[in-house]
């Protein structure tokens, strides 16, 4: 039913009643929203529409302080849709077997999409007790999926002014990402201090419940995609794809922490640049946004997710251990007390033990994404451009899963994952 547009905001389920009596709710107000209230659509991703909501609030009480706008994040199985038609023909095939790899997909999508907005409720419930400065939207309200709501999943978030993100195409300096990995680390400190390995709603696999929904046969084809941006990528891809066997479905960074020994904090899950709000005017980081994915794990995993998609190659290879300390300096700073859950050298080596996994995860999935890019610049020379960009940094992703994958198993240590 999520699949089939709707007369409500945006064609979701979501109604603009709905939407006044949560938020007038949360805010503690008489106001109403006024005859000049609108909705337009600020994005679209996966699993949700964005929606900039104007209030025009009629009946405030004097000097009563309510927010002009929110961004309202509508969870809705037609965004799926709409991405994979937009992207579609970047991907099609006629190999055997592909219409039932999408058949699959789109029965078990509904109620992950379900599933993972539920999780963003409880991130956000979660985040709001810590009472800390953290780098995240103020949450207004919450509207999880139940057996009495089950189609209008929402949640309505601060609006970040005159902010922009940074797309695959183009690249992140050095300082903004050390930003986001300072950001990071008291977001960590605050889930520690928190308890965040009592959130039983954050302790659930979602890697494995990720991989669930994608057949290895479209796995395998977004990875035999990729080599036709670009000739210099055939080399690497094709040694990441022998090593596919041993990599897809992995779980190890749910289960690594019993593994090595070490605590877990709140990760984000999906922290790549496309969920990264930046200043538009100065480049300062904004906010850290979409926590559909969200675990407790190890943080390294989000540095190596937003490190693969903003920064080129060299910078990321050259600058990690610094931007790992600035992390860990961060984390340390604000933990007011509390047990550190791995110290500065074990978390440089679960930097090295996740990055194949935290590669296969994140780059094949991305790859229709990568081409549609390169096809949206406006001119041949600005197409030229991202293409180079965007080869740059899919070919160091899929170097570095080799390179890794051979200095891990130098190590010894024996880690075990399930794979599919």
């Amino acid at each position: 039913r999520m699949s089939v547009p709707s007369d409500g905001l945006l064609s979701t389920d979501v109604t603009w009643d709905e939407v006044e009596r949560l938020l007038t709710q949360s805010l503690k107000t008489e106001a109403k929203f006024g005859a000049n209230k609108s909705v337009t659509q600020l994005g679209q991703g996966f699993m949700s529409r964005i929606g900039l909501i104007m209030c025009d609030w009629e009946g405030a009480k004097h000097r009563e302080r309510l927010p002009e706008r929110i961004a309202l994040k509508m969870t809705t199985f037609g965004a799926s849709k709409a991405m994979a038609e937009k992207v579609g023909d970047k991907f099609s095939s006629t190999e055997k077997g592909e219409d039932e790899a999408q058949k699959k997909i789109r029965e078990g999508w509904a109620n992950f999409v379900i599933e993972t907005h539920n999780t963003e409720v409880d991130v956000y419930r979660f985040l709001t007790r810590l009472d800390a400065d953290l780098t995240v939207p103020v949450c207004y309200y919450s509207a999880p999926f139940t057996k009495e709501n089950v189609l209008a999943g929402s949640l309505a978030l601060e609006y970040s002014t005159n902010s922009r993100v940074i797309p695959f195409h183009e690249t992140m300096s050095v300082d903004q990402v050390k930003q986001i990995a300072r950001a990071l680390g008291k977001i960590q400190a605050a889930s520690v201090r928190g308890g965040v390995d009592k959130e039983l709603s954050l302790t659930r696999d979602s890697w494995t419940k990720f991989w669930s929904q994608l057949p290895p046969v479209m796995f395998r084809q977004f990875m035999e995609k990729t080599k036709e941006l670009d000739k210099s990528l055939v080399e690497c891809v094709d040694a990441a794809l022998l090593l596919l066997p041993e990599y897809f479905g992995s779980n190890l960074p749910m289960t690594i922490h019993k593994q090595m020994n070490c605590g877990r904090v709140l990760v984000n899950g999906d922290h790549w640049s496309a969920n990264v709000l930046f200043d538009a005017t100065t480049g300062d980081l904004r906010s850290i946004i979409d926590w559909q994915i969200s675990h407790a794990g190890v943080g390294v995993e989000d540095l190596l997710r937003i490190s693969m998609s903003g920064l080129n190659s060299i910078d990321r290879r050259s600058h990690m251990p610094d931007i790992l300390n600035e992390m860990y300096d961060s984390m340390k700073t604000h933990l007011e007390g509390a047990t550190e859950p791995y110290s500065r050298e074990l978390m440089s080596d679960l930097y090295d033990l996740l990055l194949p996994h935290a590669a296969f995860f994140f780059a094949p999935i991305l790859t229709p994404l990568f081409a549609s890019a390169i096809d949206g610049g406006n001119s041949a020379e600005d197409k030229k451009m991202r293409k180079e960009v965007i080869v740059d940094k899919v070919r160091g992703i899929y170097e570095d899963i080799a390179i890794y994958h051979e200095t891990n198993q130098k190590k010894g240590l024996n880690l075990k994952w399930k794979a599919s």
